[in-house]
């Protein structure tokens, strides 16, 4: 969509707009020096980094956990240790393929 109409979009929900040049918009910039929280979400965006996320997500982070403590405390070997992960992993996984 237009940058004006996703701004019209981050107003009215309160959403952080879809694209960065609707902050450039005059009716956002507005928007934001009068109520300047509505710009905190989107400056933070900066610094997010990407999260794991599939079907089982906390079975699969489990699995890689308990890798990664195997590992560490000698239980495993890391090799070891991930394969055991990716195999409960796929096992997870199967039904959604």
């Amino acid at each position: 969509t237009a940058p004006e109409r996703t701004a019209e979009w981050s107003i009215a929900t309160g959403y952080v707009g879809t694209r960065p040049d609707a902050y450039e918009t005059p009716k956002l910039k507005e928007y934001v020096s009068g109520f300047p929280q509505a710009a905190v979400a989107r400056d933070q965006l900066k610094f997010a980094t990407a999260e794991l996320s599939t079907f089982q997500t906390g079975r699969v982070r489990k699995a890689l956990d308990d890798a990664i403590q195997a590992a560490l405390t000698g239980g495993k070997s890391p090799a070891d240790a991930l394969k055991a992960a990716q195999q409960e992993s796929e096992r997870l996984l199967k039904p959604y393929r």
